[in-house]
């Protein structure tokens, strides 16, 4: 992993672990591209609400930093995903990585995915460079 992405990614844990919205709010407001499913609100406001509805952001973030992730090719070079079984097909869904599903969204949910479901959880990504680009839940 390039040197800008493991900064960013020992940023995102340190806000995941001791940070707060806000602080990601204003990570994320650095590109004017980021993506999150703030729905025409501030990054801030739609993390707000998402902690007052018990969904954590800093802790969903700090968690997928855990999980492997994988490199994908963009018009702006390299991404890093995580985490990577979001961005798996079914039939490279090994058990290895079924038990690593579950344990992230829940039991049932592998096969939920093996089935069909479009991923549910959250996906976050990383450019090469270091710039944070997405934090968004159910990002088929």
């Amino acid at each position: 992993m390039p040197s800008a992405v493991t900064a960013t990614v020992e940023n995102l844990r340190e806000i995941g672990a001791n940070g707060s919205y806000r602080d990601m709010a204003a990570l994320a407001d650095q590109t004017p591209d980021f993506r999150s499913n703030n729905a025409g609100m501030s990054h801030s406001e739609y993390w707000y609400l998402k902690m007052r509805t018990g969904d954590w952001p800093m802790a969903q973030m700090e968690k997928l930093l855990t999980f492997p992730y994988a490199v994908r090719p963009s018009a702006r070079g390299k991404v890093y995903i995580w985490p990577l079984m979001a961005t798996l097909p079914v039939d490279q869904i090994t058990p290895a990585i079924a038990r690593d599903i579950d344990r992230l969204l829940g039991q049932g949910h592998a096969e939920a995915i093996r089935n069909g479901l479009i991923w549910p959880g959250y996906v976050l990504g990383v450019a090469e460079d270091g710039t944070w680009l997405y934090f968004v839940s159910g990002a088929g």
